[in-house]
């Protein structure tokens, strides 16, 4: 019997940290499969205390399975002090401006290879780092795009954060250092976020997308270089067990749009927020229901906007609820709208079709590559918020045709694939092993 490769992966595999670290958490449960496991969790994990909390249970599992921990990456403690005192995000540019400020502490193996879950950078620099350490080849997997290759695509992104400050309200004068502040900060972290994203990694043995739209959005070489799954998440099939569940009792739709994405400036939420207050102008009653956690002084914000637009008596904010409890809310729904500017696939697109419920969304290339073609699925131009308003209410009017989600791979394929492409990668160092060997003997 073949004894099992060595695996370092880098990664915080929690799905409290989002989307991201629940992928991560999944494919750490099937390599132990497949490979010895061992984790490396990068400095970001530890910068906030309750996300790290509610991600033992987690970690906790992961051991029980055999997972083993390996080692961590962490920044001077003196980066949060500053970044709290100051306001200013230091502990995401100086890492990015100086990563040597970065240490590392590791357990020493014999390392197959080094597999990097997220395309945030103190993943993508710890993994560089580690292969180097152990001459071992490495992978990384973006679940989104690191860097925009499109000009336009940034400055959209910008216009969202902008709008959504533009909202919140103040003098003049607060408005206009924000502006600045934003600005230059943004522009800043791009330049010197492409230029360290681009030179790094240059350095993996291969660079993996989660979908198509991730070398779409990264462009130029990287549209030949990203090995892109098709795309590399799915329904599970306890999802799709609740979601029959849900069809079977929910008979009826009730008077309100759901917002799709999490309630932040780059899924939109600013233009959902103006797009509804234009809607119920024409749609006698309706409301708006927000889902998902939301940090108390961001929901402050948040119903701050809606008493300034007027909207508040119709927006209603549910807070964090089960995942059946929120399919129950998209298949009650007349619509999802869906304004996100950041996506590599969507998951709330996904899971509002097979409820039957429509969406209208921006027409970025994560929406147009897997929803494009999808009856039940209006795109409009991103930012036009007059189409997305126009669109929105001629559904709720008039309604669609049919609905019908895409034809996805399910996770055991996507799985399957994943491990294959790992334990080629692996492979190769064992062929350089071998080849290492027969030239000193």
């Amino acid at each position: 019997m073949n004894e099992k490769t060595s695996v370092l992966v880098v990664a915080s595999p929690s799905p409290t940290t989002g989307g991201g670290g629940g992928r991560a958490l999944r494919s750490l449960r099937r390599y132990i499969r497949h490979f010895n496991t061992f984790l490396f969790i990068p400095w970001g994990l530890w910068a906030n205390e309750s996300i790290l909390r509610d991600s033992i249970s987690y970690l906790r599992d992961l051991r029980e399975i055999g997972v083993r921990f390996a080692g961590f990456s962490r920044i001077p403690k003196i980066l949060y002090e500053l970044h709290e005192v100051l306001g200013v995000n230091v502990k995401t540019l100086l890492p990015l401006a100086v990563p040597g400020i970065a240490s590392l502490k590791v357990r020493d193996e014999d390392y197959g290879a080094v597999v990097v879950l997220h395309e945030v950078w103190d993943a993508v620099y710890s993994g560089n780092v580690l292969a180097e350490l152990f001459d071992a080849p490495n992978a990384v997997l973006l679940q989104l795009p690191p860097f925009y290759g499109s000009r336009k695509r940034f400055l959209n992104i910008m216009r969202a954060v902008l709008l959504w400050r533009e909202l919140r309200g103040g003098t003049a004068v607060e408005k206009s250092l924000f502006r600045i502040e934003a600005v230059t900060r943004r522009s800043v972290e791009e330049w010197l976020g492409r230029l360290r994203y681009e030179e790094t990694l240059r350095r993996y043995t291969l660079v993996l997308g989660v979908s198509k739209a991730i070398a779409a959005e990264m462009g130029g070489e990287w549209l030949g270089k990203v090995v892109c799954f098709d795309p590399g998440v799915s329904l599970d099939h306890e999802d799709m067990a609740i979601i029959r569940s849900v069809r079977e009792r929910v008979r009826g739709r009730e008077n309100y749009v759901v917002f799709g994405g999490r309630p932040s400036a780059d899924k939109g939420l600013a233009e959902a927020l103006i797009s509804f207050k234009l809607i119920s102008k024409h749609v006698p009653g309706i409301k708006l229901v927000v889902t998902g956690k939301v940090a108390p002084k961001m929901l402050a914000h948040v119903k701050g906007v809606c008493r300034r637009l007027g909207i508040d008596d119709k927006v209603v904010f549910t807070g964090f609820i089960p995942r059946e409890e929120r399919f129950e809310v998209v298949a009650r729904a007349r619509l999802m709208l869906y304004p996100s500017h950041v996506d590599s696939f969507s998951y709330a697109v996904l899971e509002s079709l097979h409820l039957g419920t429509p969406v209208v969304a921006y027409r970025i290339p994560a929406i147009e590559i897997y929803y494009g073609e999808n009856p039940g699925v209006e795109l409009v131009e991103e930012c036009d918020l007059e189409a997305l308003t126009t669109k929105a209410v001629d559904v709720l009017e008039k309604g669609v045709e049919a609905i019908e989600p895409p034809k996805i791979k399910s996770w055991e394929e996507i799985m399957n694939e994943e491990t294959e492409i790992i334990s080629k990668l692996a492979s190769q160092h064992r062929a350089a092993f071998i080849g290492r060997s027969s030239r000193e003997t």
